[in-house]
Parts: structure tokens; C-alpha cells; sequence
């Protein structure tokens, strides 16, 4: 493994703190699927999603934690979580969370327009990336994470990966947002479930909402940890 992923692997553990943290001072409502046994690895996510408002269940008191999410539709929840004014109605149904999210910077023009086909793992994760770096402290993460390239990650699977999503990845992972799998991938190019979804999103809205002085711990990690790696690249000494 790299220096640079050793790096990325001490900031995700930093970054289990804060989410432990946070995740502790939250309850969430109880919200009851009949397709969601209690012992669902994603129950008490799914039911505090469901008690913010940004997914829903179905008319037949189902959730399908199984079925896949379109773009669209994570747009939305994205959209309604951070509670970003958008548009009402129009054609298609979501135009008004698509102009919301590129209005905030979560959506550039670069990312695909197929809005109904189910959304890639890659895809939340760059959008939950974006998000998190409209707090500063996250954004210059993500600024000193754009030296990475795909063989600088600590994952089985990284020849997969696009080199301008690395700093993306980078920043979700090092920040305890996506932890990858038990086999060190990160399968990237999955689509993803609305479990799946609903895990990320909520972990994205704990850490997004962490103590600003549990960030500065962070911030204060990542400066140490860079003095260490500085031979890495000289860039990475102008973003601390």
C-alpha cells in the first residue's frame, strides 16, 4: 500500500470518531416496514431517513430496501435532506432538484443527464463529496486530494476507478462516509440499493453535522499527518 493510502486509512479511523459521535446524540423515530425485520442491517438508518423526510416508504407499507435508486431519485433525497429550494412540479417531475443541485454545486455539467437509469455507487459518492466540501473544512480535503491518482488508493479494485473521482472517493472514505468491503473493493460501478443509499446518506448527514471542534481535530490530524507525507508531492504542503 502506498504512503498516501496508509495515509487515507488513519484519516477514515479519525473519522469513525466523529461519526461515532454524532451518531450517539441521535435517535431515530421508530418507523415500522413490513419488509424490514428488526435485526435489518439498515433498520435504524432507514427509519431515521424515513423520520427526516428525504425517502419514504411505500403505499403498501413497504420500503424494498433491495431496489435500485435512479439518479433522479437520489438527486431528490439529496435535494430535500439539505432542504435546498427548488422549483414545484414541471416535466420531467425532478427538473426543479436538478436545477436545485446545480445550483449548490452538487451537479456539473459533466455528469450524465440519463436521470432515470439507476445511480452507480461511483456517482453518490461524487455527489456526497461535493456536499460535504460546501463546509470549508471538508472542502480543503477535498482541494489537497486532487494530487491522488487511482494508484495511490488502498483498494483491490482501484484500476477501476477514473482518476477524477479519486479525489471524490478519497474524501468519503477518509471521512467515514463509505468504508469499501470486506474484500477491499469499493465497487464502484454497482448500482446501488436504496439500503445502501439511505446508509450513505445518513452517515454523509452525521458527519456533515459533527462538532465544528471534532473537525478541527480532524484538520488538525490531516496537517500533522501531511508533514509526514510531504515527499509525496509538494502540493500537498500548500493545501495545510
Amino acid at each position: 500500500m502506498r504512503k498516501i493510502g496508509a495515509l487515507l486509512v488513519a484519516l477514515g479511523l479519525a473519522a469513525c470518531g466523529v461519526s461515532e459521535a454524532v451518531g450517539a446524540a441521535v435517535a431515530a423515530a421508530e418507523t415500522s416496514f413490513k419488509d424490514i425485520p428488526k435485526r435489518h442491517w439498515a433498520r435504524s438508518q432507514i427509519e431515521r431517513a424515513v423520520s427526516l423526510g428525504y425517502v419514504n416508504g411505500y403505499p403498501d407499507g413497504t420500503f424494498n430496501a433491495a431496489a435500485s435508486v435512479t439518479r433522479a431519485e437520489f438527486v431528490k433525497m439529496m435535494a430535500d435532506a439539505l432542504r435546498l429550494p427548488h422549483s414545484q412540479g414541471g416535466t420531467p417531475w425532478y427538473q426543479g432538484y436538478v436545477s436545485a443541485a446545480f445550483e449548490f454545486g452538487i451537479l456539473e455539467e459533466t455528469d450524465s443527464t440519463d436521470y432515470n437509469r439507476p445511480i452507480k455507487r461511483v456517482e453518490i459518492m461524487r455527489i456526497i463529496a461535493r456536499a460535504l466540501a460546501t463546509e470549508p473544512s471538508y472542502g480543503e480535503y477535498l482541494e489537497s486530494f486532487q494530487v491522488l491518482k487511482k494508484g495511490d488508493m488502498p483498494f483491490e479494485d482501484r484500476q477501476e476507478f477514473q482518476n477524477r473521482d479519486v479525489p471524490f472517493i478519497a474524501l468519503v472514505y477518509g471521512s467515514g462516509i463509505v468504508n469499501g468491503f470486506p474484500d477491499r473493493t469499493m465497487q464502484i460501478n454497482r448500482t446501488a440499493t436504496r439500503a445502501e443509499t439511505v446508509v450513505m446518506m445518513e452517515s454523509f448527514l452525521e458527519v456533515r453535522a459533527a462538532d465544528p471542534l471534532l473537525r478541527d481535530r480532524l484538520r488538525q490530524f490531516k496537517s500533522d499527518e501531511l508533514n509526514k507525507w510531504t515527499q509525496i508531492d509538494p502540493i500537498l504542503e500548500e493545501v495545510k
